[in-house]
């Protein structure tokens, strides 16, 4: 019957090899979020552009009707001043027809400058698209990145996530419990004693608690330097297989 010694660094050995896997997939996650954001701000740029566009579209398309009508309306006027009674019906005319000359020229104003407004907006939308587009290509090709290294990865994680799941059951809770904690500190939390030092933070091991590690192979020992769990290194030859897994 193994002791939970061994079985705690095995389950070591196993937590290395899928802290290897995670670190392959390093910054891509943070990466992608960071490319969902630029998509979306060059999407909402886009929208921003084309939504005044269609403003001045649809200004200019409504433009033409109403300098139709203030025409129609100041020839109107015109023909009805000949047929005023008095000076000051005249008069009231004549400042309604400079008011409607006066719309009337705003208005073609408005036309001449949204002409130069929608060729700027028109070449400036353009850029925007074609940015959107580098950036949906750079999101689609990381997402495409980390799609294919989650798929190699995932049967490799899914043995390992089981075969670890069985090697917990194996360990008193609370030894795994204290495994865990000092995993916090050190991700290599089980080490072995190499040249009678610890092989985490290299500081000297006594020959007498190294004798004691071989004599109490159920116990707990610590590293009193670093905190690490020590384990003499002869005594788990296979720990040397698994770590290529």
């Amino acid at each position: 019957m193994q002791t939970q010694l061994y079985y705690l660094a095995l389950i070591a050995t196993l937590d290395r090899r899928l802290d290897e896997l995670q670190e392959d997939v390093g910054e891509l996650p943070d990466q992608i979020a960071r490319a969902r954001q630029s998509v979306a701000h060059h999407e909402a740029r886009v929208k921003e552009t084309q939504s005044i566009i269609e403003e001045i579209r649809t200004f200019r398309s409504t433009a033409h009707v109403t300098l139709q009508e203030l025409r129609d309306r100041e020839q109107r006027l015109s023909e009805q001043q000949f047929r005023v009674r008095n000076n000051r019906e005249f008069d009231a005319i004549t400042r309604e027809i400079q008011n409607i000359r006066a719309e009337r020229d705003r208005i073609e104003q408005e036309l001449r400058n949204s002409v130069i407004k929608l060729e700027n907006l028109e070449h400036l939308l353009q850029q925007q698209q074609e940015e959107l587009q580098k950036a949906q290509q750079e999101l689609a090709e990381l997402e495409h990145a980390l799609e294919l290294l989650s798929s190699n990865q995932s049967e490799e994680l899914q043995r390992l996530t089981q075969l670890r799941q069985e090697l917990s059951s194996k360990v008193r809770p609370e030894l795994l419990a204290e495994y865990e904690r000092i995993r916090t500190f050190h991700r290599d939390a089980v080490v072995p004693v190499r040249r009678e030092s610890c092989s985490g933070c290299y500081n000297r091991v006594t020959p007498q608690r190294l004798v004691e590690m071989r004599m109490y192979r159920d116990r707990l020992f610590l590293c009193e330097h670093c905190g690490r769990i020590l384990y003499p290194e002869e005594q788990l030859p296979e720990l040397e297989e698994l770590s290529n897994v």
